[in-house]
């Protein structure tokens, strides 16, 4: 028990002041079903045949999610294996058309080397410590 804790029950005891009166909570239900207003019966079924529509849409609900997840899977792995494979044939018609395979790999090195601004001198001196 904190300092304001025991300075309120000091101050005004342990009594709790707030009582219910007698027979509340018999006759509570009573009271509250007389302000409820009258239901029909018409709209009652109504809401039978859209709470059973309504019920069909949630059971259906993660099957049209799982579906939707599927096609869109299915798409991304189409539009990536297409792209793929027109890359792999554009590859492979540069490389029969113009430079064997070996010419390709040492062109790729050497645009590799520009990109990181090394001469031949930092190259033969980074292999030659990796030799070591």
């Amino acid at each position: 028990m904190n300092y304001e804790d025991k300075e309120i029950q000091e101050r005004f005891g342990k009594d709790n002041p707030f009582r219910v009166p007698a027979g509340y909570f018999d006759q509570l239900t009573e009271r509250v079903m007389s302000q409820l207003p009258e239901r029909e019966q018409q709209a009652e079924q109504i809401s039978l045949t859209e709470h059973r529509s309504k019920s069909r849409r949630v059971a259906l609900r993660p099957w049209l999610y799982a579906a939707a997840c599927t096609v869109a899977a299915v798409v991304m792995g189409i539009t990536f294996y297409s792209h793929e494979s027109a890359e792999e044939q554009h590859l492979a018609s540069t490389a029969n058309t113009t430079t064997p395979a070996t010419n390709t790999d040492s062109q790729y090195i050497d645009e590799a080397a520009d990109y990181v601004m090394l001469d031949n001198a930092e190259i033969y001196a980074c292999l030659a410590e990796s030799e070591l």
